[in-house]
């Protein structure tokens, strides 16, 4: 005869039963309170080929997404910095040309004094970084754009020191400038000369969005700068009488270097709106691929609610039965 009273395997099933249902608690417990199916293996349909798909995509997108949003940061700052530029040419240039136009020499005097302090300004925003790169330095993001202000001003002086006249100073100052072979190509500009990596937008797709201080916009708007900076120096030791036709140049330099800096600006604007158009399309292509692993992998929370109480009720009854069953004896059973 079978005995009624609870034998050691009975007393074994219900503790794997009463294990079985507080794994599964815990489990719907997980699946409430972070909405998310806890068995994505079986949420796949046990093939996970497709979640896979979708969380590799969805990687792929986050790189994308933050590459374009670095090339964004770098070209609003080289907008910027180009602006900048254009306000110092447009400042500088077109009031040291009307004085001199109007033969006011002591007025363009002032304004060429503050050639310096401009010039100094406009190295120092060449040399500008950004994410650990220089901005104008072209592919050798890793060092400075250019030398110390301080240097470049002092070449051109003895540039100056050194002519004959006007002419010859206005040549060489050129040649500085403008010449491959020049001082400021060969000593000064300590970029490369070739251009910063495009930024990428889309698979095999790509927009430039290098600006280098050896273009030639950049180095029109120096040369004007550093040339009516020497001009007035204290120390100009230049060919005498000299002054009006070097301020002259220096003014025509600069007022042309803000045309080319305006166009360089125009070109930057392309590639900007070219990547704000891949950030649109990127950032709707990475909620499409958000919705789709939501509806894959997400827990209705009604039902997730609803699961975890069926579940604890069956904990309960699991824990009411092993005691019950805990406290019967053999006195209890012949009574």
């Amino acid at each position: 005869m079978t005995s009624p009273l609870p034998d050691l395997a009975s007393a074994l099933r219900l503790q794997r039963d009463a294990g079985d249902v507080r794994a599964a608690l815990e489990r719907a417990g997980r699946e409430l309170s972070t909405g998310r199916k806890d068995d994505l293996f079986a949420a796949s349909g046990h093939d996970p080929r497709r979640l896979l798909a979708i969380e590799a995509s969805q990687a792929r997108a986050a790189r994308e997404s933050e590459g374009v949003s670095l090339s964004q940061g770098r070209v609003s700052l080289t907008q910027s910095v180009m602006g900048g530029l254009g306000e110092l040419a447009n400042e500088l240039g077109l009031e040291l040309s009307a004085s001199l136009a109007r033969g006011d020499y002591n007025s363009a005097r002032i304004h060429a004094a503050g050639a310096q302090d401009a010039f100094r300004a406009a190295v120092q925003n060449l040399n500008t970084r950004y994410g650990g790169r220089t901005l104008f330095a072209g592919a050798a993001v890793d060092q400075p754009a250019l030398a110390p202000p301080d240097d470049i001003l002092a070449d051109v002086s003895a540039l100056l020191a050194g002519a004959v006249d006007a002419a010859d100073a206005i040549a060489q100052v050129d040649f500085y400038f403008d010449d491959p072979a020049g001082g400021f190509a060969a000593t000064r500009f300590l970029g490369s000369a070739e251009d910063a990596p495009r930024a990428t937008i889309d698979e095999g797709a790509s927009v430039d969005i290098s600006r280098r201080a050896d273009d030639p916009e950049v180095r029109a708007l120096l040369k004007g700068l550093a040339l009516a900076a020497a001009t007035v120096d204290p120390a100009y030791a230049g060919p005498a009488d000299a002054e009006t036709d070097l301020l002259g140049h220096a003014a025509d330099v600069t007022v042309a270097s803000r045309e080319l800096i305006v166009q360089s600006q125009a070109m930057l604007g392309l590639s900007e709106q070219r990547l704000e158009e891949a950030s649109v399309r990127i950032s709707a292509r990475r909620d499409a691929l958000d919705i789709a692993w939501n509806d894959a992998t997400s827990r209705d929370p009604f039902d997730a609610a609803t699961e975890f109480q069926a579940v604890e009720q069956q904990l309960e009854r699991v824990f009411a039965v092993t005691a019950r069953m805990s406290r019967l004896t053999l006195l209890d059973f012949l009574r």
